[in-house]
C-alpha cells in the first residue's frame, strides 16, 4: 500500500480549500497540502521541480476560465504518462449524471463526489488513493 504523502486542491474558492486542507490534515497530520486557486496555478505548481508531485489530486468542476474537465483533459495529456500513480477525484456542487459519467470516462479519475458529503468523501477518497 502506497502512503499519500501530498495532495493537491484545486479550487477557485480559497475558504472551500481550507476547510477541505483542514479535515486532510485531520485524518493524517502527515500529509502535505497544496493549494491553487484556477488550472492555472494548479500547472504551475505541478511543473515546480521543487515540489512533490501529487499522490492525490481534488479538482472542483465550476471554476472561472478553465473548469474541472479542462484541468483533467490537460493531466491525462501532460501528467499521466509520467505520474500514473496520481489518483483525480473531481468535486461539485451538481449532481448531474452526464457530468459524473464523462468525468468517471477519464483513466485518472477515481470518483465525482458532492461537495455536500466532504468529510465521507475525503475519509473514503484518501483510502481509495492508496488501493
Amino acid at each position: 500500500m502506497q502512503f499519500v504523502s501530498t495532495v493537491l486542491l484545486i479550487d477557485d474558492n480559497p475558504s472551500c480549500n481550507f476547510i477541505m486542507g483542514e479535515f486532510i490534515k485531520l485524518a493524517d497530520d502527515r500529509i502535505e497540502v497544496l493549494m491553487a486557486e484556477s488550472v492555472q496555478d494548479a500547472v504551475a505548481l505541478l511543473d515546480d521541480p521543487e515540489i512533490s508531485f501529487p499522490d492525490v489530486i481534488y479538482v472542483d468542476l465550476n471554476m472561472p476560465v478553465q473548469n474541472g474537465f479542462e484541468f483533467i483533459q490537460l493531466f491525462e495529456r501532460k501528467y499521466f504518462p509520467f505520474y500514473p500513480h496520481c489518483r483525480l477525484f473531481m468535486l461539485t456542487s451538481s449532481l448531474r449524471a452526464e457530468d459524473k459519467d464523462y468525468a468517471m470516462s477519464y483513466q485518472s479519475v477515481r470518483d465525482f463526489v458532492s461537495k455536500n458529503d466532504i468529510d465521507v468523501f475525503l475519509r473514503s477518497s484518501l483510502q481509495k488513493a492508496v488501493i
